[in-house]
């Protein structure tokens, strides 16, 4: 068998040489290591894992936007607590109301009894008021359906970390005002030609109450024994003496001048500044189950200012009581969809934690630096290190035997 002879030579140090590789590669070996347990990261570039730093980086993006999430629905659910918080005085001021109400109803109260009364519901119903114009979150108006990115009392929270609708909640809040819920308070103004006469729409709303005629809900009929009119609102005959219609749970009656300028039968306004105070006057005579105060400034307009529901006589306290009852009612049908969505906002707090917390743990698997290994890998290449070391002394100094050849 042939054996293979080593040359002796001196211009290449081959043993050197891989003394040297194996030392160099040590040294980013064991420079890795000390960089991973410095940072605590096993990823500190993206040369360290190409894919992992994707993935790290659209979890990271994951986990931010899942944490601001859980943080818009614990503020959401602060603002729905606010706004709920509001609705709960409302019902209480309501639950007074009907109590005063009550009371009113019984005919053991003389005439100065039912105004102090009065006097009561007035003040209660301009508090109602005052809660739905005051509550606010932020300086959004809660509680007058003029709040949201609408303006009407919708309002949208992101609770998710993605755009779809399933990381939206959408919550409507309806008007609390006095009016709004039923028992009075505010104020429309209707002119001539504006409101009360004009063909083509179907009722004039007096604070959402219909303004109709004693015999149906579309026409206005006028007590004239020469002509009956109908039309969509108000017409003006000139042979009219007097005009009757419904606002609120009355019927108004009010004798008019006829406009002798017009033609029988001819559509003209209804308000002319010579009838207007008559028919102010005759809103105020009526019996319209809200205390409603009907003024003229003398230019073709009446204001009509309510206030709240009466309780004057036996028998309003008692349309007051129904009145206040649904009012109840409304209240409490908003506030219980508030409570709703305030419960269902707990459970969406808990499962966005819950997912945060394991994204979290994603994570810390793919860019986090196991102590342990990086630790023995550390210990490893100080001892491969201190090795390479010492055996390319080794090489370096093997070839000093040549010199012996070339001494006598």
């Amino acid at each position: 068998m042939r054996r293979r002879k080593m040359a002796l030579v001196i211009n290449s140090n081959i043993a050197a040489l891989k003394a040297s590789d194996a030392a160099s590669a040590v040294n980013k070996s064991m420079g890795t290591a000390m960089e991973r347990l410095a940072t605590g990261r096993r990823i500190n570039s993206a040369a360290d894992d190409a894919a992992g730093v994707s993935i790290a980086s659209r979890l990271e993006a994951q986990i931010r936007g899942t944490d601001q999430a859980i943080r818009n629905a614990a503020d959401a659910q602060s603002f729905i607590d606010s706004a709920e918080g509001a609705h709960l005085e409302i019902v209480n001021i309501l639950q007074r109301m009907r109590e005063v109400a009550v009371q009113a109803a019984t005919d053991t109260n003389s005439t100065a009894d039912r105004t102090s009364l009065q006097s009561e519901m007035t003040a209660l119903t301009t508090e109602i008021n005052r809660i739905a114009e005051v509550t606010q979150w932020a300086g959004q108006n809660l509680l007058d359906a003029s709040g949201g990115g609408s303006s009407n009392g919708s309002f949208s929270f992101q609770i998710g970390a993605n755009t779809d609708t399933f990381n939206e909640l959408s919550v409507s809040i309806s008007s609390m005002t006095a009016a709004s819920i039923g028992v009075g308070g505010a104020t429309t103004t209707f002119t001539g030609a504006g409101d009360w006469n004009t063909a083509g729409a179907s009722t004039v709303t007096f604070t959402g109450v219909a303004l109709k005629s004693a015999a149906t809900a579309t026409t206005v009929t006028y007590s004239s024994s020469a002509t009956t009119l109908t039309s969509n609102i108000l017409y003006w005959a000139s042979s009219a003496s007097s005009v009757s219609f419904k606002l609120g749970t009355g019927t108004v009656t009010a004798s008019v001048t006829a406009n002798s300028g017009s033609a029988t039968g001819t559509a003209q306004d209804l308000i002319i500044n010579t009838a207007i105070a008559t028919i102010a006057t005759a809103i105020n005579d009526a019996n319209l189950g809200y205390s409603a105060v009907a003024s003229t400034d003398g230019s073709g307009k009446i204001t009509l200012t309510e206030g709240s529901v009466l309780v004057s006589s036996q028998s309003l306290a008692q349309t007051a009581i129904t009145s206040i009852d649904a009012a109840i009612a409304t209240v409490n049908t908003q506030r219980g969809s508030l409570g709703a969505i305030s419960n269902r906002l707990d459970s969406t707090i808990a499962n966005l934690t819950n997912i945060s917390t394991n994204l979290q743990a994603g994570v810390s698997r793919v860019e986090d630096a196991d102590f342990a290994a990086e630790s023995t890998a550390l210990s490893k290449s100080q001892i491969l290190q201190q090795a390479s070391t010492a055996m390319l002394a080794q090489a370096n100094a093997s070839k000093q035997t040549v010199l012996s050849l070339l001494q006598g």
